[in-house]
């Protein structure tokens, strides 16, 4: 970044207003570029499902639009479609529902099918003959340029069951921006190339997840044998394998750590920004490295909870509400949190021993948990080259995604930077 952006960055930062540019409603923007109200450059759509189109989307942070089967595994819509709004390709749709990453909703354009239905609550809108590079104002919403005009008119104290209230003639009558059409074609051009630079990573991840699956499926169940082994499995209790430890967190200096769907044990202020733990953790359990950690709350696709090994080096202390112990070895330990990596695997192993308590929690005690079995190697030594396997491949994985989640943020800075006019581009 070039001294002059810097310095330009800050005077806008401070309120400022650097040469070659002005301040409009909603900010402070390069003079060739205008402002507008949303509804010069889209208009609201409104029809409604009269063909019997069955394609119900939702909006996902990750995919846009996407189809409620592909994304749910099942539609979650109403009976009757008949009042959903029906969207083809390349329109848009607003979800006034904020969530993780869109505190003011999200805008996404339909790209993945040729044409699908979504529900009444949505805005739904399309270009209007002004405006000549709807892909340059995809880019603009997942910037989230929108942000400031929806919270200006948006009800805060109105909101129902995570809906923003926003009237429809307040939403095309906020402000937008206009950049020179060569300038939004250039920057559209930008952001899309890196965009297909993330999807490409992604694909990578799936691809590498995909295959570590399937050495799950096989090599975890016995079906296939690493050369060399030909030792005995067997069915044991995690009784046999697993104890329970005891320890609690007397002297309170230890890391207060969460359990997390993809990243396992880690610390609370970490994972979640801040600790979420009480103000007397002495009577929090202990987790040593290599222990199994179980949460006894439903998680998104894990509705009995998750289970992780622990591979921070150092004890730490989670919840006295989850369930500790102790492996007989680290590698069996960690096949068993590669094993628990997947919803279906936790489910057929807890589902007939739990029983759903109140507030939603699970009602299992530490001594239940470890009643059931799994068929598991008998060879330390075929356990240890197992999960030297996976360890592998989840470290591949782990440097995939950190190379992914470096793409993102260029992607974020580069929409900061082009969006805004901090930065210019020419044709």
């Amino acid at each position: 970044m070039t001294p002059e952006i810097k310095q330009r960055i800050d005077a806008i930062r401070h309120g400022d207003v650097p040469k070659g540019y002005k301040k409009v409603k909603i900010g402070i923007v390069p003079t060739e570029w205008e402002e507008t109200n949303f509804k010069t450059m889209f208009g609201r759509l409104n029809r409604k499902n009269t063909t019997g189109n069955t394609n119900v989307l939702t909006i996902s942070a990750q995919h846009g639009l996407i189809s409620q089967e592909d994304f749910f595994n099942k539609s979650i819509a109403s009976e009757d479609k008949s009042n959903y709004f029906f969207l083809k390709r390349g329109e848009f749709a607003y979800n006034k529902s904020y969530s993780n990453g869109y505190p003011f909703g999200a805008l996404k354009p339909l790209v993945a099918y040729e044409s699908g239905i979504v529900s009444p609550l949505y805005i739904c809108f399309s270009a209007t003959r002004e405006n000549k590079c709807p892909e340059y104002y995809a880019q603009y919403f997942e910037g989230g340029l929108m942000n400031h005009e929806i919270q200006a008119f948006a009800q805060e104290g109105a909101r129902n069951h995570g809906l923003l209230n926003i009237s429809v003639g307040d939403f095309f009558n906020s402000a937008i921006v206009v950049p020179p059409l060569p300038e939004q074609q250039k920057i559209a051009e930008i952001l899309t190339t890196q965009d297909k630079v993330i999807e490409l990573k992604e694909k990578r991840i799936a691809q590498k997840q995909r295959q570590k699956k399937y050495l799950m499926q096989q090599l975890l169940t016995g079906k296939k044998r690493l050369k060399g082994f030909s030792g005995e499995w067997k069915k044991q209790r995690l009784s046999e394998v697993l104890k329970e430890r005891k320890e609690k967190n007397v002297a309170e200096d230890l890391l207060i750590c969460s359990v997390a769907v993809q990243k396992g044990v880690i610390g609370q202020i970490e994972h979640l920004g801040r600790s979420y733990a009480a103000t007397d953790t002495s009577n929090y359990s202990v987790v040593g490295f290599g222990d199994i950690v179980y949460t006894k709350s439903p998680t998104g696709d894990f509705p009995y909870g998750i289970i992780k090994q622990s591979h921070i080096q150092d004890n730490v202390a989670v919840s006295p509400l989850y369930g500790v112990y102790i492996p007989v070895n680290y590698w069996l330990g960690y096949i068993l949190h590669t094993y628990f990596q997947y919803a279906v695997n936790v489910t057929n192993y807890l589902l007939p021993i739990v029983h759903k308590g109140a507030k939603n929690t699970i009602n299992i005690s530490n001594e239940v948990f470890l009643s059931n079995s799994l068929y598991l190697p008998m060879d330390e030594e075929e356990q240890k080259r197992i999960s030297e396997l996976f360890i592998v491949v989840d470290r591949e994985i782990s440097l995939l995604q950190k190379d992914l989640e470096q793409e993102k943020l260029k992607k974020k800075v580069l929409m900061q930077l082009l969006l805004t006019g901090i930065v210019r581009v020419s044709a």
